[in-house]
């Protein structure tokens, strides 16, 4: 006779009781907000749900005097659907947002926003220190085509921020061959950037630790000198393959990096500069540098084990899409919802761009429904 105690204890784990178990479960938001280090006694929170197919505000609720907010979800996040819950909070005038919530495992933990108090900036600006930077040459439409990403560190404990709409927060010079400068990318928070000539001139708030921006611009000559102002902690410059020979001072020569099949840019890198400027001639570079640069080379790859600099199969595509998460769309997309429905009467013109600028975004997100889940390019 079979043992039937294996299939009646299946069985009631699929019974009804159990399935409706499981459907009672609460989706509650349970968070905390701190500003700069201390729990915040005010503030509103905003919960955004992001679908592939749609985006839009669920609700919003006051912290309460302990920091703490719960917010009630429509649904259990369902992990690989791409459905993404996000919170966010306005403090200063600056929108800061926690991280995506994609697995229902995520509201076991306490949701906490970071928020910071504001700092007002100098009119010229804060000099910040430059913790990483990768320059991309590929071969363009006016000669070169050079893909900048920078990424600084804000040591202090504010968000700062522009004296007047539109003054620098932080300015930092590009090559003076540079034409037709464009910003890509500025995150954590969003905000203004601009090119004006050969300096990249940053408005968006600055936040504590990390921020980047990437920028893009044509040269009509590979020989430029690159300035390095201030400190600059790690740099990797890649040249598309082949292309002609260069020598690079400044920099230490690495071996050539191939960031996909058949496609190999040349690599030089540096560390713990100070007030450099980069040569870029073309030439061969002699023999008689080899050992130096093994001594530095052997250097530079202790510091870039673990780092975002020396990163393998990456490339001007990779950088971007690593910049590019869901995350920064997803408040890219509320600051955008937040400034529109700031215009009391917003005019047809003010309404379209609206729209086209949110449906961009949209798009956006949707393409990088897979990006959290592949593997970092380092």
């Amino acid at each position: 006779m079979w043992d039937l105690g294996p299939l009646i204890l299946l069985m009631s784990l699929l019974s009804p009781s159990w399935l409706q178990g499981q459907e009672a479960v609460d989706p509650v938001l349970r968070g905390r907000l701190i500003v700069s280090g201390a729990v915040a006694d005010t503030g509103t929170v905003v919960v955004h749900r992001v679908t592939p197919e749609d985006a839009a505000d669920i609700d919003s609720v006051a912290v309460g005097p302990d920091g703490e907010f719960a917010v009630s979800l429509p649904n259990l996040p369902i992990p690989g659907s791409g459905e993404v819950f996000l919170a966010s909070v306005r403090f200063d005038g600056v929108l800061y947002a926690g991280p995506a919530i994609t697995d229902p495992i995520q509201l076991d933990s306490i949701y906490t926003i970071q928020a910071y108090s504001a700092e007002v900036a100098p009119a010229e600006g804060f000099a910040f220190p430059v913790s990483r930077r990768e320059v991309w040459i590929d071969e363009g439409p006016l000669g070169w085509q050079v893909t900048d990403v920078l990424e600084i560190r804000n040591p202090g404990a504010s968000t700062v921020v522009p004296e007047v709409d539109g003054s620098p927060v932080w300015r930092y010079p590009l090559p003076d061959g540079a034409i037709g400068g464009r910003i890509l990318q500025v995150g954590p928070v969003v905000g203004t950037a601009r090119i004006d000539q050969t300096v990249l001139a940053a408005s968006n708030p600055v936040v504590p630790g990390e921020n980047y921006y990437i920028v893009q611009y044509d040269l009509e000559s590979i020989e430029i000198d690159l300035p390095l102002p201030g400190e600059t902690g790690l740099i990797q410059l890649m040249v598309r393959e082949p292309g002609p020979s260069i020598r690079v001072e400044g920099l230490a020569r690495q071996p050539s990096e191939e960031v996909e099949v058949g496609v190999s840019f040349a690599r030089w890198a540096g560390e713990s500069l100070r007030d450099q400027r980069i040569s870029i001639r073309i030439g061969d570079e002699g023999p008689a540098r080899a050992v130096v640069w093994m001594s530095a080379i052997l250097s530079i790859l202790l510091v870039a084990v673990g780092s975002l600099v020396v990163r393998r199969r990456s490339s001007p595509e990779a950088t971007l899409e690593f910049a590019r998460t869901r995350r920064d769309l997803m408040v890219q997309i509320a600051t955008l919802d937040e400034e529109f429905a700031a215009l009391h009467e917003p005019g047809a013109k003010a309404a379209s761009r609206y729209r086209r600028r949110r449906a961009a975004l949209v798009s956006e997100l949707q393409g990088s429904r897979s990006l959290e889940g592949r593997p970092n390019p380092a």
